[in-house]
């Protein structure tokens, strides 16, 4: 039996951002298709964020496209990110990715979660970039 890549195991601060969230009552999905999601989008970024800065996306479930989705994600990240949030649907799936700088230089580059739709991405966003602060 093959051990799950390091990259797709939650961060500690990812787990620390997830209680957070947790405790503000919006329930996030953790299957193997979201570990496998944002392990690949991390994957398909890295080196591509600037030091110092961490780029944060939502994710509505279910995840029916989760590769495409993934490649689709990357290359929004790959762009240039405007300030404030960019928000998509992609493959029936609302995306909303916002870029955090001045972050510290231990903290990931790429932070994922997947949320139900009817959860609040905003409040996630909000909650994860008081973390990173």
């Amino acid at each position: 039996m093959n051990a799950p890549s390091p990259m797709a195991q939650p961060m500690p601060v990812e787990r620390e951002i997830a209680e957070r969230i947790k405790a503000a009552g919006i329930r996030l999905r953790f299957d193997k298709v979201v570990l496998r999601l944002v392990a690949g989008v991390r994957e398909a970024t890295a080196g591509l964020v600037r030091e110092n800065d961490t780029v944060i996306f939502t994710l509505t479930a279910p995840i029916r496209q989760p590769a495409k989705t993934a490649a689709a994600i990357a290359e929004l990240v790959r762009g240039n990110l405007p300030d404030g949030e960019l928000r998509r649907d992609i493959f029936e799936n609302q995306i909303v990715l916002c870029r955090v700088t001045d972050v510290g230089g231990d903290m990931p580059r790429v932070i994922g979660f997947v949320h139900n739709s009817g959860s609040d991405a905003g409040l996630i966003l909000a909650l994860a970039r008081s973390h990173l602060a």
